[in-house]
């Protein structure tokens, strides 16, 4: 069990960071020539199209809408959400702020200093580290595409 559940972490972690890469560079990504090559963004647009004309995702569509207790449920939720208003009074003055709490509630914290240049470093280390991580994920899905 423990394997399969380490297993499970590794691969929801590797998948997370892809696809944080993928976000990040999503541009890049977008401007890459297989991607341009391989119309993504039509086939995209085409299943996009095929789903919104298949009658039978219509009529489940339709009858979640028109279903009593779906809308029992929507209603409550809405009818028991705080009603959020921009009355002057809803907003907190400078002189209602308690300081004194605010110091004794941060008075058993650890703070560090950080020396604004090995921010900067890591910052660029983690940005290398990044782009190449990006480079080896463009560098492998073109040979994947190259290989179909």
């Amino acid at each position: 069990m423990g394997k399969l559940l380490k297993g499970l972490v590794t691969i929801t972690a590797a998948t997370a960071a892809v696809g944080g890469l993928c976000y990040v560079f999503k541009d890049q990504i977008k401007e890459s020539k297989v991607y341009k090559d391989n119309n993504v963004d039509e086939k995209i647009n085409n299943i996009k199209t095929k789903i919104n004309e298949n009658e039978q995702f219509n009529k489940v569509k339709t009858s979640i809408k028109e279903n009593e207790t779906y809308n029992k449920v929507k209603n409550t939720i809405k009818e028991k959400m705080p009603k959020f208003t921009e009355k002057e009074e809803d907003y907190v003055d400078e002189g209602e702020i308690f300081f004194d709490d605010l110091d004794a509630a941060t008075s058993d914290r650890d703070y560090v200093s950080l020396d604004g240049d090995d921010v900067k470093e890591a910052v660029e280390d983690a940005k290398d580290a990044v782009k190449e991580a990006a480079e080896d994920i463009k560098d492998k899905v073109e040979e994947a595409v190259s290989e179909a």
